[in-house]
């Protein structure tokens, strides 16, 4: 909700006041922890940048951990103006996004996080005008998000073969995860991402789907046994920035554009700065508490078969859920993804600023918000 703030300077030897200085303030909502990197590393270092850029007319406040919305229902409170900007996941919402989705649901076929960034920002902002209607249609604008790191088995006991992930009821989050967990023998669950300490305290969750920053993101390094390391695949078409569209249309062009000059930077360094980094600093810090299976052969062919014949089920679910051409959204993705894996090792190298770049010439100048 976007309110008005008034800084008046008093002059009181002249006896007048001068002309009040006026910004807006715009509120932004996340459903992660403040001490998350895509709130401390990514975000908060773009939106003091705008401010100085927009000479304080146009300051965001960060309201995280789920203060303002949640992340099941992050999409309407945008919509709807409780906060002017947000973290909207189209996995949570996948009745009103069913196309962008689709991109979410290629999931499995990527394992680079900076090839996956570029791909999904792509596919999304170039080759899939429906994404952005359905987006405009639900009253938003989708600027762009960060990917994590490979998804992995976070688990509450010690799994290492595929036997051990039996019945075990397994928090996805995705259509893509659900599919996973239970090829693997495991049940899906589908619940928030606020939700799942709780539950895996409580016994009512044995295992989460997601990187092994988690086990500090979300303290459940706490609650978790063993993470399996053999990687499920890079989840994209994440909108860390979504703004509702009546308050990016009350921007200038001059204020949209500081906004926009600053999202390069923010999908670089929640990708590289934030989960990349972060995942080999859990990993360290959590080595002694949770075991690290590493390598677990007969789940690692479970996995390749599943994603060889995983395609036609992504595509039907996608036209079940509405989605208006999938197998050609999935190409594009295919297709992106081969492209940004030459530009991440050659152009990239996992260099924070050079990713910031390349994603600013090939993406962010080419398109029109």
């Amino acid at each position: 909700m976007k309110t008005l703030m008034r800084a008046t300077t008093a002059l009181a030897m002249l006896g007048f006041c001068a002309a009040p200085v006026m910004a807006e303030e715009y509120n932004y909502a996340t459903f992660v922890p403040p001490q998350a990197a895509n709130n401390t590393i990514a975000l908060q270092p773009a939106f003091d940048a705008i401010a100085e850029a927009t000479d304080g007319e146009v300051e965001i406040k960060i309201f995280a951990g789920g203060q303002l919305l949640g992340g099941q229902d992050m999409l309407a409170g945008v919509r709807d103006g409780i906060a002017d900007l947000g973290f909207v996941i189209p996995v949570y919402a996948p009745s009103d996004l069913p196309n962008s989705v689709v991109i979410s649901d290629m999931m499995p076929y990527g394992a680079d996080p900076i090839a996956v960034a570029g791909a999904s920002l792509q596919t999304l902002l170039q080759d899939c005008p429906q994404c952005l209607e359905e987006f405009a249609d639900s009253n938003l604008v989708f600027l762009g998000g960060h990917v994590p790191t490979p998804y992995r088995l976070l688990c509450r006991d010690n799994v290492s073969s595929l036997a051990d992930l039996a019945g075990l009821r397994m928090r996805g989050g995705s259509g893509a995860m659900s599919r996973i967990a239970q090829a693997l023998g495991g049940t899906p669950v589908n619940m928030g991402a606020g939700d799942m300490y709780e539950a895996l305290e409580r016994g009512q969750l044995d295992c989460v789907v997601g990187p092994i920053a988690w086990l500090r993101q979300y303290s459940l390094g706490e609650v978790i046994g063993s993470v399996v390391g053999e990687p499920l695949g890079v989840l994209g078409g994440l909108g860390l920035v979504t703004w509702n569209r009546d308050a990016w249309e009350g921007l200038s062009d001059e204020q949209r554009q500081a906004v926009l000059r600053e999202m390069p930077g923010i999908v670089a360094r929640a990708t590289i700065d934030g989960y990349i980094a972060d995942d080999a600093d859990v990993r360290a810090e959590y080595e002694g508490s949770v075991s690290f299976n590493d390598s677990v052969p007969e789940i690692r062919e479970a996995l390749d078969r599943i994603n060889a014949e995983g395609l036609p089920a992504i595509i039907t679910a996608a036209q079940d859920r509405g989605a208006t051409d999938a197998e050609a959204i999935a190409e594009a993705y295919q297709r992106n993804l081969a492209h940004w894996q030459e530009i991440a090792q050659e152009r990239v190298q996992g260099d924070t600023e050079a990713l910031a770049q390349v994603l600013w010439d090939e993406i962010y100048s080419q398109v029109e918000f």
